[in-house]
């Protein structure tokens, strides 16, 4: 037997018990993100006020209070750090699906700092969970493994829901 691709054992993890003592499913997809002027969440969160910006990471909360006049909060995880974004309520109209179904997301818009308080003002969604899905092909050490296209388990990211 071949051995697993690392990716395949983080996805193992994921799909048993929810996380993984390995390397983090993005570390896997970080070049591609990359490649794609991505930026990590930790690079997003030491960026300037105002900038605007591209990041990406599972989607670890989703929150819509009834206090917040249809604003959905979200927190994006990626290997580097956690990123809070805000979807304003016509952002949300116009990306419902992906916002509520998404395991993977990335989020361009403008970051907002107010002293340690750090935001994403989301004014693009964009699905990222096809990608995700190729974690379990990939390996981060290349030494002796070839990427393995036969893969078919998917990893399953569980996101709190919370309304």
């Amino acid at each position: 037997l071949r051995p697993m691709q690392d990716g395949a054992e983080v996805t193992r993890d994921y799909n048993w018990t929810g996380l993984s003592l390995r390397d983090h499913p993005l570390a896997f997809l970080r070049s591609d993100l990359s490649e794609q002027g991505i930026v990590s969440c930790r690079q997003a969160l030491d960026a300037k006020d105002g900038r605007r910006l591209t990041s990406a990471g599972l989607v670890l909360v989703r929150q819509r209070p009834g206090s917040a006049e249809g604003v959905v909060f979200l927190t994006l995880e990626d290997e580097t750090a956690a990123l809070n974004v805000i979807v304003w309520p016509d952002m949300f109209e116009k990306y419902r699906r992906v916002v509520l179904s998404s395991q993977m997301l990335g989020a361009k818009g403008s970051l907002q700092k107010e002293g340690e308080v750090v935001h994403l003002v989301a004014r693009e969604i964009i699905d990222f969970s096809s990608l995700l899905a190729d974690v379990g092909n990939r390996s981060l050490r290349s030494v002796g493994r070839e990427r393995q296209e036969t893969q078919s388990e998917k990893i399953i990211v569980a996101s709190r829901n919370f309304h």
